[in-house]
């Protein structure tokens, strides 16, 4: 025998509310036009006493609509694809125990207009929605599932959001569990909103992606594919994150700032080198600058990273300046100078010893020459011409990571061909 539960009787009830016995939900899908829909889940009924009977009101603000109501079930539920199909509202009016097929007949979950006062209906703010089940044991309804979607219209309406909230509808039943009593039960809210409201938002939010521990060329395609651009990319020292990756960017994973805004990241050159410690400061120029550099004791200062030498020097930026804008290059005719003016000279006090500085490969030729400045370092400066640092952005761009080949860091160099980040 079919069980039919009934509105009208539910009316009658007035049992009393501890905990939940189920929990209605909202998703969102994608804005489409002036259009966004709202599906509506229930779950958390228990199979002993599982969920009836819907009465909920939906209501919308900032004049926008609801439009639509899809996707509910029709006729008797019976497993995989059962649900809750209007009842009694409609039911009444299209279904009699002579009915052939219940699945086919074109009805809809809202209330009449003017029963009970329901002032449901499409294009209006709010809607009554009647649910109910029509089912032969087993094969009732689920523990959990989709109640329907409804569409939400923003029409012509300069706003970009809208309230919508979902309240039980005591009036016409409430919603009811299998033993014909009351159910108590959960509703969504957003933070500082009623319960049962929640925001649909018509504005595009892009959320930062995690970048962090990829290569770059992984993290760009992920920032655009979020709906962002690739800011500035940086490059620092990282004793964790391997060479080459993004280790650290900004704004974090997760931030939802403006679509289109720039996420910045820098890049790891590695563990910081060991070759250029404490001797490289301000304070000992004369003694890093000569008297180390003559016993290979410690690097001179020109040689160390920024910002006591310019982190280029290794890739032949011996004068540690960059020509004037627009052109910008680390690698020029000062550099040329100084790797000419000490060509053939070896280790010893300047101006008689080479300058350290243009010893831009950071080796001794064989013994009996034994010189700094040679063919090794002129190769590095011509290989380099007219190049750019990384810290200009622009151009053929050469990375701040010298120093790469002293023997205290065991480092071996290449020549560049892009800048540290595969730009």
């Amino acid at each position: 025998m079919k069980k039919v539960l009934l509105v009208v009787a539910l009316l009658l009830l007035a049992t009393p509310v501890f905990a939940a016995d189920v929990t209605v939900t909202q998703s969102q899908g994608t804005v489409s036009g002036t259009f966004k829909p709202v599906t509506i889940r229930y779950t958390g009924a228990a199979e002993a006493n599982s969920i009836r009977g819907f009465a909920l009101v939906l209501t919308t603000d900032s004049g926008m609509l609801l439009d639509n109501i899809r996707d509910f079930n029709r006729g008797e539920s019976t497993r995989p694809g059962g649900g809750f199909g209007i009842f009694p509202g409609k039911f009444r009016d299209f279904v009699n125990a002579a009915s052939p097929n219940w699945v086919d007949i074109n009805y809809n979950p809202l209330a009449p207009w003017n029963d009970l006062n329901s002032q449901g209906g499409n294009n209006y703010m709010k809607m009554v929605v009647e649910l109910g089940t029509l089912f032969v044991e087993p094969n009732s309804p689920g523990t959990s599932g989709t109640l329907f979607t409804v569409d939400v219209n923003k029409g012509g309406t300069p706003a970009t959001e809208c309230n919508m909230c979902i309240q039980v509808d005591a009036t016409r039943g409430g919603v009811v569990k299998k033993d014909a009593t009351g159910a108590s039960v959960t509703l969504p809210q957003d933070a500082g909103l009623p319960v049962g409201c929640f925001k649909v938002a018509f504005q595009q939010v892009c959320t930062v992606p995690t970048v962090v521990n990829q290569l770059p060329a992984d993290a760009n395609t992920a920032i655009i594919g979020a709906g962002f651009v690739v800011g500035v990319r940086d490059f620092n020292w990282s004793p964790t994150i391997a060479k080459g990756k993004v280790m650290a960017q900004n704004p974090a994973a997760g931030a939802t700032p403006a679509c289109g805004s720039a996420v910045n990241y820098t890049i790891s050159q590695g563990p910081t080198p060991v070759a250029c410690f404490d001797p490289c400061t301000a304070a000992t120029t004369q003694r890093t600058a000569y008297n180390g550099y003559i016993t290979n004791k410690w690097d001179p200062n020109c040689w160390c990273n920024y910002p006591i030498g310019s982190g280029f020097q290794c890739h032949g930026d011996a004068d540690g300046k960059a020509t004037a804008a627009p052109n910008s290059y680390r690698i020029y005719t000062g550099d040329m100078s100084l790797v000419t003016s000490n060509w053939q000279k070896k280790a010893g006090v300047f101006p008689l010893g080479a300058n350290p500085c243009a010893d831009i490969d950071h080796k001794t030729t064989a013994a009996p020459n034994s010189y700094k400045v040679y063919t090794g370092d002129l190769a590095r400066v011509t290989a380099n011409w007219q190049r750019k640092g990384c810290t200009n952005m622009v151009g053929t761009l050469i990375p701040r990571n010298c120093p790469l080949n002293d023997t205290k860091n065991n480092a071996t160099y290449v020549s560049p061909t892009t800048c540290a980040d595969g730009k």
